[in-house]
Protein backbone atom coordinates (compact mmCIF):
# COMPACT_ATOMS: atom_id res chain seq x y z
CA UNK A 1 0.00 0.00 0.00
CA UNK A 2 1.13 3.56 -0.67
CA UNK A 3 0.14 4.68 2.85
CA UNK A 4 0.57 3.42 6.39
CA UNK A 5 -2.43 1.54 7.71
CA UNK A 6 -1.85 2.75 11.24
CA UNK A 7 -2.67 6.34 10.28
CA UNK A 8 -6.32 5.53 10.96
CA UNK A 9 -7.63 3.08 13.50
CA UNK A 10 -9.48 0.20 11.85
CA UNK A 11 -11.64 -2.46 13.43
CA UNK A 12 -11.59 -6.08 12.36
CA UNK A 13 -14.26 -5.70 9.70
CA UNK A 14 -12.55 -2.67 8.18
CA UNK A 15 -9.17 -4.43 8.05
CA UNK A 16 -10.82 -7.39 6.35
CA UNK A 17 -12.20 -5.10 3.65
CA UNK A 18 -8.84 -3.34 3.27
CA UNK A 19 -7.13 -6.70 2.78
CA UNK A 20 -9.44 -7.41 -0.16
CA UNK A 21 -11.43 -10.19 1.47
CA UNK A 22 -14.73 -8.51 0.53
CA UNK A 23 -13.79 -7.89 -3.10
CA UNK A 24 -11.94 -5.32 -5.18
CA UNK A 25 -14.67 -2.67 -5.21
CA UNK A 26 -14.90 -2.42 -1.42
CA UNK A 27 -11.14 -2.65 -1.07
CA UNK A 28 -10.64 0.36 -3.36
CA UNK A 29 -13.39 2.22 -1.55
CA UNK A 30 -11.73 1.56 1.83
CA UNK A 31 -8.30 2.57 0.53
CA UNK A 32 -9.69 5.87 -0.72
CA UNK A 33 -11.58 6.63 2.49
CA UNK A 34 -8.44 5.94 4.53
CA UNK A 35 -6.39 8.30 2.35
CA UNK A 36 -9.09 10.94 2.61
CA UNK A 37 -9.51 10.56 6.35
CA UNK A 38 -5.76 10.62 6.95
CA UNK A 39 -5.38 13.80 4.87
CA UNK A 40 -8.15 15.46 6.89
CA UNK A 41 -6.73 14.41 10.26
CA UNK A 42 -9.36 11.79 11.14
CA UNK A 43 -8.26 9.02 13.47
CA UNK A 44 -11.25 6.72 13.09
CA UNK A 45 -14.39 6.03 11.12
CA UNK A 46 -17.94 6.71 12.23
CA UNK A 47 -21.07 4.79 11.25
CA UNK A 48 -23.46 6.66 8.97
CA UNK A 49 -27.21 6.24 8.50
CA UNK A 50 -27.52 7.48 4.90
CA UNK A 51 -25.69 8.85 1.88
CA UNK A 52 -26.50 11.10 -1.05
CA UNK A 53 -24.22 10.78 -4.05
CA UNK A 54 -23.83 10.82 -7.82
CA UNK A 55 -23.99 7.54 -9.70
CA UNK A 56 -23.45 7.69 -13.44
CA UNK A 57 -21.42 5.48 -15.74
CA UNK A 58 -20.04 8.38 -17.74
CA UNK A 59 -18.95 10.59 -14.89
CA UNK A 60 -15.77 10.67 -12.86
CA UNK A 61 -17.54 8.49 -10.28
CA UNK A 62 -17.25 5.50 -12.62
CA UNK A 63 -13.55 6.29 -12.91
CA UNK A 64 -13.28 5.43 -9.22
CA UNK A 65 -13.16 1.85 -10.45
CA UNK A 66 -11.88 2.31 -14.00
CA UNK A 67 -8.57 3.42 -15.56
CA UNK A 68 -7.90 7.14 -15.16
CA UNK A 69 -7.26 9.58 -17.97
CA UNK A 70 -9.24 7.81 -20.70
CA UNK A 71 -12.70 8.23 -22.19
CA UNK A 72 -15.05 5.45 -21.16
CA UNK A 73 -15.72 2.90 -23.85
CA UNK A 74 -18.46 0.29 -23.99
CA UNK A 75 -15.90 -2.24 -22.77
CA UNK A 76 -15.08 0.00 -19.79
CA UNK A 77 -18.74 0.27 -18.89
CA UNK A 78 -19.27 -3.47 -19.26
CA UNK A 79 -16.26 -4.11 -17.01
CA UNK A 80 -17.52 -1.66 -14.41
CA UNK A 81 -20.98 -3.20 -14.53
CA UNK A 82 -19.67 -6.71 -13.92
CA UNK A 83 -17.48 -5.58 -11.04
CA UNK A 84 -20.01 -3.51 -9.16
CA UNK A 85 -23.09 -5.69 -9.63
CA UNK A 86 -23.30 -7.82 -6.52
CA UNK A 87 -21.92 -4.99 -4.39
CA UNK A 88 -24.67 -3.52 -2.25
CA UNK A 89 -24.86 -0.15 -0.55
CA UNK A 90 -24.94 -0.54 3.23
CA UNK A 91 -27.11 2.49 4.01
CA UNK A 92 -30.02 4.32 2.46
CA UNK A 93 -28.53 6.10 -0.56
CA UNK A 94 -30.17 8.57 -2.91
CA UNK A 95 -28.62 10.05 -6.04
CA UNK A 96 -28.20 13.58 -7.35
CA UNK A 97 -29.83 14.83 -10.58
CA UNK A 98 -28.51 13.62 -13.91
CA UNK A 99 -28.55 15.27 -17.31
CA UNK A 100 -31.96 14.28 -18.65
CA UNK A 101 -35.59 13.53 -17.90
CA UNK A 102 -35.96 9.76 -18.25
CA UNK A 103 -39.52 10.11 -19.59
CA UNK A 104 -39.23 13.32 -21.62
CA UNK A 105 -35.68 13.09 -22.89
CA UNK A 106 -36.77 13.69 -26.48
CA UNK A 107 -38.60 16.91 -25.51
CA UNK A 108 -35.38 18.04 -23.85
CA UNK A 109 -33.50 17.46 -27.08
CA UNK A 110 -31.29 14.69 -25.71
CA UNK A 111 -29.81 12.02 -27.94
CA UNK A 112 -30.83 8.37 -27.79
CA UNK A 113 -27.30 7.33 -26.82
CA UNK A 114 -27.50 9.56 -23.76
CA UNK A 115 -30.88 8.11 -22.83
CA UNK A 116 -29.60 4.53 -23.23
CA UNK A 117 -26.59 5.26 -21.02
CA UNK A 118 -28.81 6.74 -18.32
CA UNK A 119 -31.18 3.78 -18.35
CA UNK A 120 -28.25 1.37 -18.14
CA UNK A 121 -27.02 3.33 -15.14
CA UNK A 122 -30.46 3.17 -13.51
CA UNK A 123 -30.61 -0.59 -13.86
CA UNK A 124 -27.12 -1.13 -12.44
CA UNK A 125 -27.77 1.33 -9.61
CA UNK A 126 -31.01 -0.36 -8.64
CA UNK A 127 -29.34 -3.77 -8.56
CA UNK A 128 -26.71 -2.34 -6.20
CA UNK A 129 -29.35 -0.89 -3.87
CA UNK A 130 -29.10 2.78 -4.83
CA UNK A 131 -32.38 4.70 -4.73
CA UNK A 132 -32.17 6.24 -8.21
CA UNK A 133 -34.15 9.32 -7.25
CA UNK A 134 -32.16 11.90 -9.25
CA UNK A 135 -32.96 14.89 -7.07
CA UNK A 136 -31.03 17.63 -5.26
CA UNK A 137 -33.70 17.92 -2.52
CA UNK A 138 -33.86 14.31 -1.21
CA UNK A 139 -34.38 15.70 2.30
CA UNK A 140 -37.92 16.68 1.24
CA UNK A 141 -38.88 13.43 -0.47
CA UNK A 142 -36.80 10.29 -0.07
CA UNK A 143 -33.94 10.65 2.41
CA UNK A 144 -34.66 12.58 5.59
CA UNK A 145 -31.95 12.28 8.25
CA UNK A 146 -32.86 13.07 11.84
CA UNK A 147 -31.12 15.31 14.34
CA UNK A 148 -27.75 13.96 15.41
CA UNK A 149 -27.51 11.31 12.69
CA UNK A 150 -24.18 11.07 10.88
CA UNK A 151 -24.45 10.89 7.08
CA UNK A 152 -22.24 11.24 3.99
CA UNK A 153 -23.79 13.65 1.52
CA UNK A 154 -22.56 15.40 -1.59
CA UNK A 155 -24.52 18.23 -3.34
CA UNK A 156 -23.54 21.55 -1.89
CA UNK A 157 -26.95 22.89 -0.92
CA UNK A 158 -28.34 19.57 0.33
CA UNK A 159 -25.68 18.89 2.93
CA UNK A 160 -25.86 22.52 4.10
CA UNK A 161 -29.65 22.22 4.50
CA UNK A 162 -29.57 19.02 6.56
CA UNK A 163 -26.78 20.29 8.82
CA UNK A 164 -28.58 23.56 9.45
CA UNK A 165 -32.31 22.78 9.50
CA UNK A 166 -32.47 19.07 10.40
CA UNK A 167 -29.50 18.86 12.75
CA UNK A 168 -27.92 15.95 10.86
CA UNK A 169 -24.14 15.79 10.49
CA UNK A 170 -22.28 15.65 7.19
CA UNK A 171 -19.18 17.14 5.69
CA UNK A 172 -19.23 18.60 2.20
CA UNK A 173 -18.23 15.27 0.72
CA UNK A 174 -17.36 14.85 -2.93
CA UNK A 175 -19.39 12.53 -5.14
CA UNK A 176 -16.63 9.93 -4.93
CA UNK A 177 -16.32 10.06 -1.14
CA UNK A 178 -20.08 9.85 -0.58
CA UNK A 179 -20.20 6.89 -2.99
CA UNK A 180 -17.44 5.08 -1.09
CA UNK A 181 -19.22 5.80 2.19
CA UNK A 182 -22.51 4.45 0.85
CA UNK A 183 -20.81 1.16 -0.05
CA UNK A 184 -19.09 0.84 3.33
CA UNK A 185 -21.59 2.51 5.68
CA UNK A 186 -18.87 4.64 7.29
CA UNK A 187 -17.23 8.06 7.00
CA UNK A 188 -14.01 9.52 8.41
CA UNK A 189 -14.77 11.18 11.74
CA UNK A 190 -13.71 14.82 11.31
CA UNK A 191 -15.14 18.23 10.46
CA UNK A 192 -18.86 18.69 10.99
CA UNK A 193 -19.22 15.26 12.57
CA UNK A 194 -17.57 16.80 15.64
CA UNK A 195 -19.26 19.23 18.05
CA UNK A 196 -16.36 21.68 18.17
CA UNK A 197 -16.46 22.28 14.42
CA UNK A 198 -20.15 23.25 14.33
CA UNK A 199 -19.77 26.53 16.25
CA UNK A 200 -20.63 29.83 14.63
CA UNK A 201 -17.80 31.99 13.32
CA UNK A 202 -19.43 35.14 11.91
CA UNK A 203 -22.52 37.19 12.80
CA UNK A 204 -24.98 38.31 10.13
CA UNK A 205 -27.26 41.06 11.43
CA UNK A 206 -30.35 41.18 9.22
CA UNK A 207 -31.83 44.69 9.18
CA UNK A 208 -34.38 44.48 6.36
CA UNK A 209 -37.55 42.59 5.55
CA UNK A 210 -37.25 39.38 3.54
CA UNK A 211 -40.41 39.03 1.47
CA UNK A 212 -40.03 35.59 -0.06
CA UNK A 213 -37.64 32.90 -1.34
CA UNK A 214 -35.86 35.27 -3.71
CA UNK A 215 -34.88 37.62 -0.88
CA UNK A 216 -33.63 34.63 1.11
CA UNK A 217 -31.58 33.68 -1.94
CA UNK A 218 -30.10 37.17 -2.01
CA UNK A 219 -29.27 36.90 1.70
CA UNK A 220 -27.57 33.55 1.09
CA UNK A 221 -25.51 34.93 -1.78
CA UNK A 222 -24.42 37.90 0.37
CA UNK A 223 -23.50 35.61 3.26
CA UNK A 224 -21.53 33.06 1.27
CA UNK A 225 -19.57 35.82 -0.42
CA UNK A 226 -18.65 37.40 2.94
CA UNK A 227 -18.14 34.35 5.15
CA UNK A 228 -16.44 31.99 2.70
CA UNK A 229 -15.91 28.72 4.57
CA UNK A 230 -17.11 29.96 7.97
CA UNK A 231 -20.35 29.21 9.79
CA UNK A 232 -22.67 32.25 9.88
CA UNK A 233 -25.05 32.97 12.74
CA UNK A 234 -28.10 35.02 11.77
CA UNK A 235 -29.56 37.62 14.09
CA UNK A 236 -33.04 39.18 13.67
CA UNK A 237 -34.10 36.57 11.15
CA UNK A 238 -37.59 35.09 11.19
CA UNK A 239 -38.37 31.41 10.75
CA UNK A 240 -38.22 30.61 7.02
CA UNK A 241 -40.63 28.55 4.97
CA UNK A 242 -39.22 25.37 3.45
CA UNK A 243 -38.80 27.08 0.08
CA UNK A 244 -37.01 30.02 1.68
CA UNK A 245 -34.65 27.71 3.56
CA UNK A 246 -33.85 25.85 0.33
CA UNK A 247 -32.95 29.06 -1.50
CA UNK A 248 -30.87 30.33 1.42
CA UNK A 249 -28.85 27.11 1.45
CA UNK A 250 -28.40 26.90 -2.31
CA UNK A 251 -27.24 30.46 -2.88
CA UNK A 252 -24.89 30.41 0.10
CA UNK A 253 -23.13 27.35 -1.26
CA UNK A 254 -22.73 29.06 -4.65
CA UNK A 255 -21.03 32.29 -3.61
CA UNK A 256 -19.06 30.60 -0.82
CA UNK A 257 -18.28 27.24 0.73
CA UNK A 258 -20.35 27.60 3.89
CA UNK A 259 -20.82 24.14 5.47
CA UNK A 260 -23.75 25.03 7.74
CA UNK A 261 -25.55 28.01 9.28
CA UNK A 262 -27.29 28.91 12.51
CA UNK A 263 -30.58 30.79 12.68
CA UNK A 264 -31.26 31.56 16.32
CA UNK A 265 -34.39 29.73 17.43
CA UNK A 266 -34.56 27.67 14.22
CA UNK A 267 -31.37 25.61 13.88
CA UNK A 268 -31.65 22.73 16.39
CA UNK A 269 -28.24 23.59 17.85
CA UNK A 270 -28.92 27.32 18.19
CA UNK A 271 -31.74 28.03 20.65
CA UNK A 272 -29.83 31.18 21.60
CA UNK A 273 -27.08 33.23 20.02
CA UNK A 274 -24.73 32.15 22.80
CA UNK A 275 -25.21 28.45 22.09
CA UNK A 276 -24.76 29.07 18.37
CA UNK A 277 -21.26 30.48 18.95
CA UNK A 278 -20.42 28.11 21.87
CA UNK A 279 -17.85 30.48 23.32
CA UNK A 280 -16.52 31.77 19.99
CA UNK A 281 -16.18 35.51 19.52
CA UNK A 282 -17.51 36.49 16.07
CA UNK A 283 -14.55 37.09 13.80
CA UNK A 284 -16.66 39.50 11.71
CA UNK A 285 -20.11 41.09 11.90
CA UNK A 286 -21.91 41.87 8.64
CA UNK A 287 -25.02 44.00 8.14
CA UNK A 288 -27.60 42.84 5.60
CA UNK A 289 -29.91 45.80 5.03
CA UNK A 290 -31.85 47.17 2.07
CA UNK A 291 -28.68 48.60 0.58
CA UNK A 292 -26.84 45.27 0.80
CA UNK A 293 -29.83 43.43 -0.63
CA UNK A 294 -30.00 45.89 -3.51
CA UNK A 295 -26.32 45.31 -4.30
CA UNK A 296 -26.92 41.56 -4.60
CA UNK A 297 -29.84 42.09 -6.99
CA UNK A 298 -27.73 44.46 -9.05
CA UNK A 299 -24.91 41.93 -9.24
CA UNK A 300 -27.10 38.94 -10.19
CA UNK A 301 -29.13 40.90 -12.74
CA UNK A 302 -26.59 41.10 -15.55
CA UNK A 303 -27.95 43.02 -18.57
CA UNK A 304 -31.43 41.78 -17.63
CA UNK A 305 -33.57 43.74 -20.08
CA UNK A 306 -34.56 42.40 -23.48
CA UNK A 307 -35.89 39.26 -25.14
CA UNK A 308 -35.47 36.10 -23.06
CA UNK A 309 -34.58 32.73 -24.58
CA UNK A 310 -35.54 30.56 -21.63
CA UNK A 311 -37.21 30.98 -18.26
CA UNK A 312 -35.84 28.41 -15.84
CA UNK A 313 -37.44 27.56 -12.47
CA UNK A 314 -36.51 24.75 -10.13
CA UNK A 315 -32.93 25.19 -8.92
CA UNK A 316 -32.81 23.42 -6.52
CA UNK A 317 -35.68 21.21 -7.66
CA UNK A 318 -39.09 22.81 -7.28
CA UNK A 319 -41.22 21.69 -4.34
CA UNK A 320 -44.82 20.62 -4.85
CA UNK A 321 -45.98 23.92 -3.36
CA UNK A 322 -43.84 25.88 -5.82
CA UNK A 323 -45.28 23.88 -8.71
CA UNK A 324 -48.79 24.55 -7.42
CA UNK A 325 -48.06 28.29 -7.39
CA UNK A 326 -46.53 28.19 -10.89
CA UNK A 327 -49.65 26.44 -12.16
CA UNK A 328 -51.84 29.05 -10.50
CA UNK A 329 -49.92 31.85 -12.21
CA UNK A 330 -50.12 30.14 -15.61
CA UNK A 331 -53.73 28.97 -15.59
CA UNK A 332 -55.62 30.38 -18.57
CA UNK A 333 -52.48 31.98 -20.03
CA UNK A 334 -49.89 30.93 -22.59
CA UNK A 335 -46.12 31.14 -22.83
CA UNK A 336 -44.86 33.22 -25.76
CA UNK A 337 -44.23 31.07 -28.84
CA UNK A 338 -40.50 31.69 -29.02
CA UNK A 339 -39.84 31.32 -25.28
CA UNK A 340 -39.06 28.15 -23.37
CA UNK A 341 -40.37 27.77 -19.83
CA UNK A 342 -38.70 24.90 -18.01
CA UNK A 343 -39.61 23.83 -14.48
CA UNK A 344 -37.34 21.17 -12.97
CA UNK A 345 -38.27 18.84 -10.12
CA UNK A 346 -37.94 15.24 -8.94
CA UNK A 347 -39.90 12.29 -10.35
CA UNK A 348 -41.77 11.77 -7.09
CA UNK A 349 -42.85 15.40 -6.88
CA UNK A 350 -43.83 15.45 -10.55
CA UNK A 351 -45.97 12.36 -10.00
CA UNK A 352 -47.87 14.24 -7.29
CA UNK A 353 -48.15 17.31 -9.54
CA UNK A 354 -49.61 15.14 -12.28
CA UNK A 355 -52.17 13.59 -9.92
CA UNK A 356 -53.22 17.03 -8.70
CA UNK A 357 -53.51 18.53 -12.18
CA UNK A 358 -50.69 21.07 -11.80
CA UNK A 359 -48.53 19.45 -14.49
CA UNK A 360 -51.37 19.59 -17.03
CA UNK A 361 -51.89 23.31 -16.42
CA UNK A 362 -48.18 24.05 -16.90
CA UNK A 363 -47.96 21.97 -20.07
CA UNK A 364 -51.21 23.34 -21.52
CA UNK A 365 -49.74 26.81 -21.13
CA UNK A 366 -46.73 25.86 -23.24
CA UNK A 367 -44.35 25.20 -20.35
CA UNK A 368 -42.46 22.00 -19.56
CA UNK A 369 -42.31 20.19 -16.22
CA UNK A 370 -39.17 18.08 -16.31
CA UNK A 371 -37.90 15.63 -13.69
CA UNK A 372 -34.62 14.02 -12.68
CA UNK A 373 -32.37 16.51 -14.42
CA UNK A 374 -30.26 19.52 -13.62
CA UNK A 375 -30.35 22.26 -16.22
CA UNK A 376 -26.66 23.07 -15.94
CA UNK A 377 -25.75 19.36 -16.15
CA UNK A 378 -28.01 18.92 -19.16
CA UNK A 379 -26.55 21.91 -20.95
CA UNK A 380 -22.99 20.70 -20.42
CA UNK A 381 -23.78 17.15 -21.59
CA UNK A 382 -26.16 17.88 -24.49
CA UNK A 383 -23.92 17.57 -27.57
CA UNK A 384 -26.25 19.02 -30.18
CA UNK A 385 -29.65 20.44 -29.32
CA UNK A 386 -28.62 22.85 -26.60
CA UNK A 387 -31.33 25.40 -25.79
CA UNK A 388 -30.32 28.94 -26.62
CA UNK A 389 -29.17 30.66 -23.45
CA UNK A 390 -28.01 34.13 -24.47
CA UNK A 391 -30.51 35.56 -22.00
CA UNK A 392 -32.31 33.70 -19.23
CA UNK A 393 -34.77 34.57 -16.48
CA UNK A 394 -34.71 32.68 -13.19
CA UNK A 395 -35.88 32.92 -9.59
CA UNK A 396 -32.75 31.13 -8.31
CA UNK A 397 -29.68 33.02 -7.15
CA UNK A 398 -27.67 29.83 -7.65
CA UNK A 399 -28.89 29.54 -11.24
CA UNK A 400 -28.31 33.24 -11.95
CA UNK A 401 -24.75 32.94 -10.70
CA UNK A 402 -24.09 29.66 -12.49
CA UNK A 403 -25.54 30.63 -15.87
CA UNK A 404 -23.51 33.81 -16.11
CA UNK A 405 -20.32 32.17 -14.89
CA UNK A 406 -20.60 28.96 -16.92
CA UNK A 407 -22.30 30.14 -20.10
CA UNK A 408 -21.77 33.91 -20.15
CA UNK A 409 -25.54 34.40 -20.22
CA UNK A 410 -27.30 37.67 -19.64
CA UNK A 411 -29.56 37.11 -16.65
CA UNK A 412 -32.79 38.41 -15.20
CA UNK A 413 -33.05 37.43 -11.53
CA UNK A 414 -36.48 38.01 -10.02
CA UNK A 415 -39.32 36.35 -8.17
CA UNK A 416 -41.43 33.54 -9.61
CA UNK A 417 -44.36 35.74 -10.53
CA UNK A 418 -42.16 38.13 -12.51
CA UNK A 419 -40.42 35.23 -14.26
CA UNK A 420 -43.78 33.76 -15.28
CA UNK A 421 -44.86 37.12 -16.64
CA UNK A 422 -41.64 37.33 -18.66
CA UNK A 423 -42.37 33.89 -20.11
CA UNK A 424 -45.81 35.12 -21.19
CA UNK A 425 -44.64 38.51 -22.48
CA UNK A 426 -41.45 37.27 -24.09
CA UNK A 427 -38.98 39.58 -22.38
CA UNK A 428 -37.93 41.46 -19.31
Amino acid sequence: MAYKKEKMQLNGEQRKILDGKEGKILQEAMESLIKYGTAMGAREFIRISSAHTLFTLRSKVARCFLPRGVLLTKEDIDKFSKEIIGTQVRVKTTVNPGAIDREKWQQMGAEEATYNSVMQTVEIGKRCGFMMTYTCIPYLTDNIPLIGQHVAWSESSAYLYINSFLGARSNRDSCEISLYSSLLGIAPNFGLHLDENRRGTDLINVQCELKGPIDWGALGYFTGDRVGIGIPVFKNLRRPTTEEAVQLSASMSSSGAVPMLHIVGVTPEAPTIETAFRGNTPRQTYIFDESAKGEVYQLLNYKPEGKVDIVFLGCPHATLYEIKEIARMLEGKHVANDIRLWVMTSSSIRASAEQLGYAEIIEDSGGELFADGCFLCYYVNAPNKKPKMDRIATNSAKQAFGARRSFNSNVFFGDTERCIQIAIDGGA
